[in-house]
């Protein structure tokens, strides 16, 4: 059975510039998220997310967007907001591990709190108007959370449980615990989705070994690492497309394009140098390319050391 592969909502990178450019040179991604909408300290929305959703701003495959709250009626303002823009799905975050935001009981922050989740989710679904969807990490001080939550949820229809296989204190530390994923299989009636450190096909094929019921899986910072991943691992192979480099020019000049559309050259630059921390990790030597593009100033300044990298490594391949 071909794997359903879903593209991760990565707060500050996987944003419509990044899915719609994304969209325009790649392929093989079933489903996007949006990184989660948020209420600012007046209790508005935070602008960024809610600019990020809207239809004018997402004119490829429909997207599913995410929200944080700790309450259901902060969860219910961003619901109402994201279904009179015609959203028929949310997806609630209990997987941002990040201290400030789980001190809250905000993203993953929540875990363990059983009886609050299922209080919450009580009261805002007969009032939200669109299915409820769940991104988690197993738990908050342990990946032990889970294994109560989990049975619980049975008790209301979710659309799916995407599991991210660490627990919020780890952050991205460690490795993530499959076999307390494994025992989670059987303890759901819900769709779950598997969701942690694919990074290669290699990793993916060993993934899909261990989880034989798993069809569904996310991917986060591996596909902004490396955009070719999706593509490789729908088609079962290790190698990349000959023209890896024109195409992955083509994707950082459109990137880079899109963001000049709607900043300044500086800010689109600091974007750029956001992205190439990440990029470079699919290239040998990668590191010393991002020391490199760190040390621009201008973008023009950023484009010769991009474009003479890229030259270099499509003349190798050509001679290999």
């Amino acid at each position: 059975m071909k794997p359903q592969l879903l593209l991760a909502p990565l707060q500050s990178y996987t944003d419509h510039h990044f899915r719609n450019t994304f969209q325009q040179v790649f392929d093989d991604v079933d489903q996007f998220y949006a990184p989660y909408l948020k209420l600012a300290h007046d209790g508005s929305i935070k602008p960024g997310p809610k600019i990020d959703v809207l239809p004018e701003n997402n004119p490829y495959e429909p997207v599913i967007p995410q929200v944080m709250a700790a309450t259901a009626s902060d969860f219910l303002l961003m619901s109402r907001y994201l279904t009179d823009l015609g959203y028929t799905e949310i997806n609630w975050n209990m997987g941002c591990p990040y201290p400030m935001v789980a001190k809250r009981d905000l993203g993953a922050g929540i875990l363990d709190k059983p009886e609050k989740i299922c209080a919450i989710i009580e009261e805002i679904l007969p009032k939200m108007n669109a299915n409820l969807g769940i991104k988690m990490r197993m738990g908050y001080e342990s990946t032990a959370d889970i294994l109560e939550l989990l049975p619980r949820l049975d008790d209301y229809p979710i659309t799916e449980i995407i599991v991210h296989a660490r627990y919020a204190k780890q952050l991205y530390n460690g490795g993530c615990d499959l076999e307390r994923f494994k025992a989670c299989i059987p303890l759901t009636k819900h769709t779950l989705c598997y969701n942690g450190d694919i990074t290669s096909v290699e990793e993916f094929r060993e993934l899909r070994q261990i989880f034989p019921e798993i069809n569904r899986w996310m991917i986060g910072r591996g596909a902004v690492i490396d955009p070719f991943l999706f593509e490789m691992i729908a088609e079962d192979t290790t190698d990349y497309p000959a023209d890896r480099y024109e195409v992955f020019q083509e994707f950082t000049d459109l990137l880079l394009e899109s963001h000049l559309n709607h900043s300044n050259d500086g800010n689109a630059l600091n974007k750029m140098k956001s992205y190439w921390e990440y990029f470079a990790e699919a290239f040998d030597d990668g590191h010393k390319l991002y020391k490199r593009i760190k040390k621009t100033k201008t973008l023009s300044d950023y484009s010769v050391v991009v474009n003479e990298f890229l030259a270099c490594e499509m003349e190798y391949s050509f001679e290999d």
